[in-house]
Formats: structure tokens, sequence, C-alpha cells
């Protein structure tokens, strides 16, 4: 079984229950809809040398979500997501498959470029995730409360995502906000002690090596955290540090 075959059986499961919930709150709309991770080519992917999970915050873009979940489901009953707004080799797209250079798309995809070029002899492939996989943390949401409680009760996937998808680095583009570092520690049990500097950089603020359960994340060699892409600070120099410790 393929890895776009693992994940679809794996939200197939939890499907009903978590649509059941959405719409007894009416919360229709598309852009209730969760994040689902789904590969481009699952062959490709799985004979990469390197693979990489990138987490941004939540739902930030709402046309990258946009599909009907209530017809998902194919004819054997089983999950087929397309959400083509990344490209497992290239980075973040526009819908219409055009690569981003703005905003959080962009600052991935310069993440990629950098980390691409220190590792030339190697295949390299991506899997974008996000740490909050149903709704927007945005001002006037008044759904939040109602959209994490159902995402703590029907949808928590993310550890599960983690070990179908087997990367061997992580990054989360989620900042040092108290608010993005609670939601760390409750998705992966990332506590506070478990943030430390790395030997290039002194600011655990800015640029963090996280401590990651071996056990429970057995493929994780790596993993960081670093501004949200849209944050003004510089780029470039973060996240040439963060590549000069990855050592594969």
């Amino acid at each position: 079984m393929n890895i776009n075959q693992k994940l679809a059986l794996y939200y197939a499961s939890r499907w009903s229950a978590l649509c059941k919930a959405l719409d007894s709150n009416e919360l229709y709309s598309y852009e209730y809809n969760p994040l689902l991770l789904n590969t481009d080519n699952s062959d490709d992917f799985e004979s990469a040398d390197i693979k990489v999970m990138l987490f941004g915050q939540d739902m930030s873009a709402g046309d990258w979500y946009m599909y009907d979940r209530v017809n998902l489901l194919d004819e054997k009953g089983k999950l087929s997501p397309k959400i083509k707004t990344f490209n497992n080799k290239t980075g973040a797209c526009n819908v219409d498959g055009k690569r981003q250079t703005r905003g959080m798309g962009g600052g991935m995809n310069l993440f990629i470029d950098r980390l691409n070029d220190k590792f030339k002899d190697k295949k390299v492939r991506y899997v974008w995730n996000d740490i909050v996989k149903i709704g927007r943390n945005v001002e006037g949401n008044q759904k939040k409360v109602i959209l994490e409680d159902i995402e703590n009760q029907y949808f928590d996937v993310v550890k599960d995502e983690i070990n179908i998808i087997q990367p061997q680095v992580i990054v989360f583009f989620t900042g040092p906000t108290i608010f993005w570092e609670s939601r760390l520690q409750k998705k992966l049990g990332i506590s506070k002690d478990k943030y430390n500097a790395i030997p290039n950089w002194n600011n655990i603020r800015q640029v963090a090596l996280l401590d990651f359960d071996n056990e429970q994340f057995p493929s994780v060699q790596y993993a960081f955290r670093t501004y949200h892409p849209c944050a003004r600070a510089s780029k470039k120099a973060r996240y040439d540090a963060i590549i000069e410790n990855i050592k594969l």
C-alpha cells in the first residue's frame, strides 16, 4: 500500500464522524474543510533520499481548501483528495499550478530552493501541512472554539500523518508566539524545555532545534521551529542557519 492509499484510508476512517460534527454545527462552507495530505506521485515521493514536512499555522488561504467534502468519497468508499496547491518537488503553487513567490508559499519555496542547493546530489521531496487542520486563526472568526473542539475530538491526525509520510526533516513555520507554541505542545507534546539553540544561531525565538520523541516519531532526525514566512524578519539567514545543521 502506497502513501496516498494509506492517507486516504486513514482519513476515510474519520470522515463520517467529522462531517457529521461539522454539519451538526452548520459548518457547511469549504473554509471549514480540513487540510488533507496527498502526494503528486507516491512512487516518486517514497523513493526520495530526503523527505521534508513543512508546517504552516492554519488555513490562511481559502482556495487551497476548496473541495466538496460531501462528494470526496470515491465509488469504493475511499477518500480521493485532489488538492493541487503544493508540488512535492517544487513547493507551493497557486490553483493554476504557478509557483508562488510571495506570502506563506513564497517563503516556503525560498527554503526549498536553498535546501535543494545544499543537497544537489540527493532527491529531496516536500509535503506541506498545517498544525491546525480545520479553520483559520483570524480576528473575528467566531467559530474558532467549536472548530478546535471538533478537530481535537474527530480529526487529531498530525501525529499519524507524520508517521505515514515518514519525513527525516520537519520545519515548523509557526513562529514563537504563545498561541502557536501551545498548539505544538497540544498536538505533538513539544513543551518549552524541548526548544534548543542551534550552534550558529543563539536566538531561540528566531530559530529553535526541537527535541522530538524518537520512539513516537522514528523517522524524524531534525525538527526546527522558526518565524512564519510572512514575518518581516529576514528569511535567508535563518533558513541557511537551519540548513547548515541538517546532516543527511
